[in-house]
């Protein structure tokens, strides 16, 4: 039963095609011609392009201990989606206003475009740029034009504004860079300045010029003397009892150790001594920690500027120095062959698409057969909508009212 009812509907569908076979031959063969003189009628476009590289950040390292950088991009400081890239970002900035102006002006487009208002020459020129990233990861620029050359100058056009842009950009920041860096220099002097004054008003006041040099030289020294005052004690102790206190030599003896003792307690508390051994060995301890701490602060202003120093003349060469932004992979030529119109695809999809509606009409017109012959009511009303709209088609003849028998 299926397969016998599948049958008969194609048959039925065979029959309603070879019924209605001029009307869908007309209609296939007056949408194929009528294609192919719309086609021939179109004007002429070109479109150009220009591939670039993706834009990279242009780094300068600072030489020396410092791993500082400092970096001119368009696109330091953006937090960009994860699957946002700076062929991306660059791509937005060609549909921009401000690029878009400069290549409006250069050209005259207003008038190349025959607009009225910069919205709708901006409008138009966007209508035939195309600004996309591909799948490597590359930037193309392609505009389309009537004239090859004029496609090729204004792709070409949008490269250069491009590049112009992001120079003007990294040139503020460079500036940017280079007052804050300038800014910070006078801080740092002047926090050098100040740790160099109290380190040197603490070397004077303490008479500290070389701390471990002093410590150590005075130590030796107080050895030295704890030595002679210990065997001048052995050697008093030894022979007053045989010489008696008051023998010259004896006494001479006594002298020297008070003298040793008077140097071993000038050394401990410095006494009214300023010369460089005058280094008090009690306070040492004390002065060791105001000694480094004073000390440290001005090794770490001093090379914190002169760091600084290097990354102000790194910054003043940035700032004065041409920077490449872009690398572009092919400039736009003038296209040989056109973009659109497609003549091949409009003259195939008209000749596609009016068989099916050839086919759809004769189908329908077959309903409205059996709708006669087994319907006539219903019929006559739907007949009478059908040639309203469709009476001036081949087999489709005149205007009857169902009123009218």
């Amino acid at each position: 039963m299926n397969e016998s009812s599948e049958s008969n509907n194609l048959w039925l569908f065979l029959e309603a095609v070879a019924r209605r076979r001029a009307l869908m031959i007309t209609i296939v063969v007056v949408a194929t011609v009528a294609a192919v003189i719309i086609s021939l009628l179109l004007p002429k476009w070109y479109r150009a392009s220009a591939l670039l590289l993706p834009p990279k950040e242009v780094t300068v390292n600072v030489g020396g201990a410092s791993q500082l950088a400092e970096v001119a991009s368009v696109i330091e400081g953006l937090n960009l989606p994860v699957m946002v890239t700076a062929s991306d970002v660059f791509a937005r900035m060609l549909r921009s206003r401000t690029v878009a102006e400069h290549v409006i002006d250069s050209f005259d487009l207003a008038r190349h475009y025959k607009t009225e208002s910069f919205t709708d020459t901006y409008l138009a020129l966007m209508s035939h740029s195309r600004f996309t990233v591909t799948e490597e990861g590359l930037l193309d620029v392609s505009v389309e034009d009537r004239d090859p050359k004029t496609a090729a100058e204004i792709a070409n056009a949008f490269v250069q504004e491009l590049d112009l842009v992001n120079r003007r950009i990294a040139s503020r920041r460079a500036v940017q860079n280079r007052q804050f860096i300038e800014e910070r220099v006078r801080q740092v002097k002047a926090q050098l300045d100040t740790a160099r004054q109290s380190f040197e008003n603490f070397q004077v006041k303490h008479r500290a010029v070389d701390f471990d040099e002093q410590t150590r030289l005075a130590i030796e020294q107080a050895i030295s003397l704890k030595v002679s005052l210990a065997q001048l004690e052995i050697d008093i102790r030894m022979n007053e009892k045989v010489l008696g206190k008051d023998n010259p030599e004896m006494i001479e003896k006594r002298r020297r150790r008070d003298i040793i003792k008077q140097q071993l307690e000038q050394l401990e508390s410095g006494g009214s001594d300023s010369s460089f051994f005058s280094l008090p060995l009690a306070a040492v301890p004390t002065l060791k920690g105001q000694y480094e701490v004073l000390y440290s602060r001005v090794k770490v202003n001093e090379q914190l500027y002169t760091i600084l120093l290097e990354q102000l003349e790194r910054a003043k060469l940035q700032e004065n120095e041409e920077l490449p932004t872009l690398t572009v992979l092919d400039y736009a030529r003038p296209p040989e062959v056109r973009d659109r119109p497609r003549r091949s695809v409009i003259v195939l999809a008209s000749f596609g698409g009016s068989i099916l509606v050839a086919v759809f009409l004769a189908l329908i017109l077959e309903y409205f057969r059996r709708l006669r012959e087994q319907n006539p009511e219903d019929y006559t009303r739907a007949n009478y909508v059908l040639r309203s709209f469709f009476g001036w088609l081949p087999g489709v003849h005149g205007r009857n009212h169902p009123e009218k028998k």
